[in-house]
């Protein structure tokens, strides 16, 4: 037999072929889908932790030209920041201010452990904390922080903490 004198598949073999290539695509769904989403989730945690940096910069910058927190709103941090709109409907930005009582006594006491002429850094938030919204791919109320006394980034895509310790945050609430 000569190509032109092949015989049509039968109803039964495209059955089976289409079987085979349903299920094919199917494991391959199920492989690539999971993956697909948790690297979205990854970019989302990216994109809030890229946004807290930006604020954390913002917050400090403006901390360092006024002298001073008295003044510095959240609103003002973001748009220094360069927060897009967008951002803001995903994520929820908050910052925990130091008390000036706490700051001026942390200040003090790092000044009397100072040996050399090293800058001291005494930062004027506790943390700055980013909360996913209804409208991320994150879990809603997933969240990622900046804890200003220790410099440390932690929460969602980072760490395995989920919250931070609020009692340290606030002490006396």
């Amino acid at each position: 037999m000569t190509e032109k004198e092949k015989k049509p598949m039968s109803t039964k073999a495209k059955l089976r072929l289409a079987l085979v290539i349903i299920i094919i695509l199917g494991i391959a769904a199920l492989i690539l889908i999971p993956r697909y989403n948790q690297m979205l989730r990854d970019k989302s945690a990216a994109e809030g932790k890229a946004a807290l940096e930006a604020l954390r910069l913002s917050v400090d910058n403006m901390w360092k030209s006024n002298g001073t927190i008295s003044g510095i709103t959240l609103d003002a941090a973001l748009d220094a920041a360069e927060i897009s709109p967008k951002l803001r409907e995903k994520w929820q930005f908050a910052i925990a201010w130091k008390s000036t009582e706490i700051y001026t006594t942390e200040m003090v006491n790092k000044l009397q452990d100072m040996n050399t002429n090293d800058a001291v850094n005494v930062s004027p938030y506790r943390m700055i904390m980013v909360v996913a919204k209804a409208d991320n791919r994150l879990r809603e109320g997933s969240k990622i922080w900046f804890m200003g006394d220790n410099n440390q980034y932690h929460g969602n895509g980072i760490d395995d903490k989920v919250e931070p310790d609020w009692n340290m945050i606030f002490p006396n609430p």
